[in-house]
Order: C-alpha cells, then structure tokens, then sequence
C-alpha cells in the first residue's frame, strides 16, 4: 500500500497511544468478582493498598525488584455491608490515617426490606482507622434512614475538617417520582457531626417545579469556580437535571444554599422537549411525551479537570441513554468552562461514540475520570461502561494536540467488557497513573456468560518505560488545623514547557484535588499526577489549599519531574 506524503507525514507524527498491562494475577488480585473497588492508602506509606467490593483489604506490599504485591489482612473490623451499600476512605479525624465512611442504603419502602441486625450500623455511618487496614468501632451519622446511593468527602465549609456529602435516590422505587432529599454532614470542632439544611429538605415532589429531592446517583463536593466557594454537585437520575448548589451564607445556616446548576449550564443538555420518535410510539401503545421533568439525564458521574489548559476547571459528565428514549435524554458529555464561568458542550470535542440502528442500542456509561494516562499535558478520558450486553467496556480516548478525542481502547491493551467502577492511582511507583476496574454481566444473556466469569483487573500503566511523557506526582498534606490533612479540596496549577521547544510558550495544567465522589463509593487516589510532556521539570507549581480566606498559597520553583510530597506550613 502506497501512502501519500501527507498521510506518510501523519504516520510519523501521531503520538502513540497510552498501552496498558493486565497484572491482576501477577499482583496478587487473581479470581476476585466485584463491581466496587478502590486505591487508598490505608497504612500512610505513600503506596496504594486496595479494596475490593466494600470489604476486602488487601495492603500493597513491595515484592521482588520493587514491583507491588497485595497482601489480604484477615481482620478488617469493617461494617458488613448490604446490597446498596457504599464505602469510602478519608482522614475525617485528621490524625494521619484514613478512616472508613459507608454509606448505608435503608430502602426501607421495598417489599423484601429488612432492618440492619441489631449492633450493626442502622444508618450512614464512619469508622475510625488504625493505620493497619484495620478499624475500630463505628459512629453513626445524624440521619434517617434512605436509600443512600453515592457519598463525597470534601471541607464543604473551609475549616479545616472534612465533611461528607451523601447522595440518596427513590423513597419507593416504581412507585413514583418522589426521592429523598441528600444529607451534608458538618464537622464540628469537637469531631461530631451535625446535618446541615438544604433547599430540598421538607419539600413534597411536584413535577410542576421539581423542587425536592432527585433520586441521586452521584455527589460530588467541588469548587468548579475556584473561587474559594465549594459547591455539592449532585447528579441525578429519572432523567433529572441535576444540581450545583453552592452557599450564599454560612454552610450550615438555614437558607444558605442554591442552586446555580441552570446559569452555570451543567444541569442538563438544551434539548428538553421530551419528544419520544415515533418508532418508540408505534411499539409502545398510548405512550406520551415526556413533561419537562422529564426531559434530561440518567446522570451517574462526573469528573472535574483543566481539559483545555486554561487556568480553570472543566467538567464530564456520565450518563446511561438508550435509543428509545429519545434525544432529550441526556448523553454523556464533556463541559468546557469559559471565561464567565458558565459550561458548554462544544460538538467537536465530544469523544466519539459508536451507535447501533434505532432501536438497539444503549450507552450504559456509569462511571468516568479525566486523566493524563500518556503523560503529554493534555488530559485523556475514561469512560466505563456497563449492565447493558451491547459492547459495553472500558474505553479510553486520547486528547490530541488539537484539543479533540480519539478512541484508542483497542491499541492500549485494554479488553474489559461489563465494565464497572473504576480507580487510579500509581500503584507500582514509576511515575504513571494504573487503572483498578470491576466487572458485571448482570444483564448479559446465557451466551455471552458462557464460560465466563467477571473480574476485577488491575491495569498496569507502561508510558513511563515507554518513554511516552515525564510526571510529577505530588502528595499534599494539609496542616490538620486551617486545611484538611488529605488537601482534598486543594488547587495544583503546575507550568511547564511540555513540548521542550524555548520557542513556544510553556503550559499551565490545573488539577483539583477531589478524589471521593461520583457514583456510589467512587475513590481515587489522593496524590496529584501532572504530565510533563517532554519537560524534565516543572517551571513553577502553585498549591492553593484548601482554607478560608486568605487562601493558603505554597509556590515552589524549577520542581525535577518524579514524586514529591508537599506540606502546608504554618504561617
């Protein structure tokens, strides 16, 4: 085959793709099945350890040469958990190790609902960490109980404690549209927690409005405007708009929030006519249009980075969309900020999807993450998909030079279908962001399970050996008095000449650090990972923690390219 000049020319000049390893077995992680899984690092020694399905811990051991090797601890003293369940790990009591937060699903409306046995948690709780992956007895939130479905931890309030945000769904699932309102909890200086009010509490559903509660799916505790002012992002289901609320007063204080979702343009795409095609009509008999309520996303997670290199924070987010459901429901979506701080939806930049005829398709995308994977400056997405038997899998797309996305799943080595939550972190140590992802065929048919069961895998990031692009990772520990000791919440904006050419202007990559939130208990790791491209070092790196005004700034110079912890000093 003969090849132009100027397609010769882009052979040669494509950026490779980011290619992963499978090295579950290798790592010690063989056999397991679950959908939920999870980096943290639970003894404090800078290396990832792992949970799996809201119960196995395994500590992340150095093996031979150096290369991670998980090691079960038999003796947890976690909560059992039930169908529903979520769980998440955090330093709520900042004295250096993470604690357990679980979020328990109470649905409590269902025919076959049984109550917690007694001496177990009855509603939400946390549980305090030894440092050991091991835990010690549980304290309860101030909550009723509800169907709790996602949970994000984040200093909602800027003083220097963490606080959790639970996202909860219908009050009876099938019944109707009514869901219960969500639960901030507040920590106080004394470590207890107390709920704070929120718009949605007390008020009765009304499709009129669609004022009170969302069945949620996903909570995220982010300020998207970087201007000192966290908001609680919640993501909803029903095809529901969702909700950015942020606090005008005292988080805390009755009226103190709103919801600015509608002028920022993250609560729904702009088609809500609610029209169904008339394929789906002739199918279903007397089926009418849906009410503007009705009209919007089956939203699940979202992910919140600097996509287009300009100083401030963009936003995907993941939606489920079938064929039937016509084009107001919402599909999954990359939000570009602009300079007023409102999102958009630019066509070109969307990843490109895949659809079947009219009515066979389904994009079942439930979770996603925004990340550097090839190390260039430019942030790459993931978007895992899963429940629905039509292809649906971890996929990767690559952002080029040119600011689009690229599919680049089947040259990176990832072959993962059923795909379900996934985290990242760097595991082995080497510089590169690895992937930890779950797996279901929960509605796969006797032939496609045949010979099959689901997974968890572990995939190996290799850009570093391959020389694809130079990182810096960056472990931010707060000061435990005006930011919290796990920095979640801090603002990392890092310059470099990423393309290492004097003649063209160096690159600034803005990453906020929110690792907990997003559907059910999804966790990243908690160090900052920042490509260089083909920079050795960074220029400058500007760490703005997470504490009320004045904001807290650390500012270090001609940073070398490799792993660095960062602490906030007093003042």
């Amino acid at each position: 085959m003969l090849l132009t000049l100027s397609a010769l020319a882009g052979v040669l000049n494509a950026a490779p793709a980011p290619v992963f390893e499978d090295a579950t077995d290798a790592v010690g992680l063989g056999g397991l099945s679950a959908a939920r899984v999870c980096f943290v690092d639970l003894n404090a020694d800078g290396r990832p350890d792992v949970v799996i399905d809201r119960a196995l811990v395994f500590l992340n051991r150095a093996g031979e040469g150096g290369s991670p090797h998980f090691e079960p601890v038999a003796t947890t003293g976690l909560p059992e958990v039930r169908k529903g369940d979520v769980l998440v790990f955090a330093d709520l009591d900042n004295d250096g190790f993470a604690d357990a937060i679980l979020g328990r699903s109470n649905d409590v409306h269902a025919e076959t609902y049984e109550a917690p046995p007694e001496g177990t948690p009855q509603v939400s709780c946390w549980v305090p960490g030894h440092g050991d992956g091991t835990f010690g007895a549980f304290h309860e939130f101030p909550v009723e109980p509800r169907t709790t479905s996602a949970v994000s931890v984040g200093d909602a309030d800027l003083d220097g404690r963490l606080d959790v945000y639970l996202g909860n769904w219908y009050v009876h699932y099938g019944e109707g549209y009514e869901a219960y309102p969500n639960d901030l909890l507040l920590q106080t200086s004394t470590g207890v927690f107390v709920r704070a009010p929120l718009p949605t509490d007390g008020v009765a559903f009304d499709e009129d409005n669609d004022a009170g509660g969302r069945p949620t799916y996903g909570v995220v505790i982010a300020d998207l405007l970087t201007d000192g002012r966290p908001g609680l992002l919640d993501l909803n289901y029903g095809r529901r708009a969702n909700r950015y609320m942020r606090a005008v007063g005292t988080p805390g204080s009755e009226g103190a929030y709103h919801d600015e979702a509608p002028t920022l343009g993250v609560d729904a795409d702009d088609i809500r006519h609610g029209h169904y095609d008339d394929w789906v009509k002739e199918k279903i008999e007397g089926l009418e249009d849906e009410k503007p309520f009705r009209a919007n996303g089956n939203t699940f997670d979202a992910s919140v980075c600097d996509v287009d290199n300009d100083r401030d924070l963009d936003l995907f987010i993941a939606t489920i969309r079938h064929a039937w459901a016509g084009e107001s429901s919402d599909v999954s979506r990359l939000l570009i900020q602009g300079p007023d701080g409102r999102f958009t939806c630019p066509p070109e930049r969307q990843p490109p999807r895949d659809r079947e005829p009219p009515d066979h398709w389904n994009l079942g995308d439930l979770f996603c993450h925004l990340a550097d994977l090839d190390q260039d400056g430019r942030v790459d997405l993931l978007i895992s998909s899963g429940d629905y038997p039509d292809d649906q899998r971890l996929r990767v797309f690559r952002q080029t030079d040119s600011g689009t996305f690229e599919s680049v799943t089947s040259e990176s080595g990832i072959d993962h279908d059923g795909s379900q939550q996934l985290s990242l972190a760097d595991v082995d140590l080497d510089g590169d962001l690895d992937i930890l992802v779950g797996q279901t065929f929960f509605r796969y048919s006797k032939e496609q399970k045949a010979g099959r069961e689901p997974r968890v895998n572990l995939f190996l990031n290799r850009a570093s050996e391959r020389g694809l692009g130079h990182a810096l990772d960056l472990r931010l520990i707060g000061d435990g008095v005006r930011a919290n000791r796990d920095a979640i919440g801090t603002l990392v904006r890092v310059t470099a000449d990423t393309d290492a050419d004097p003649a063209t202007p160096p690159v600034t990559m803005t990453r906020l650090l929110a690792p907990i939130g997003g559907h059910a208990g999804k966790q990243m790791g908690f160090d900052v990972h920042v490509g260089l491209g083909q920079a050795t070092e960074a220029d400058r790196v500007e760490v703005v923690w997470p504490t009320a005004d004045p904001r807290a700034v650390t500012t270090l110079e001609h940073v070398e390219m490799g792993r660095h912890t960062v602490r906030m000093t007093q003042d």
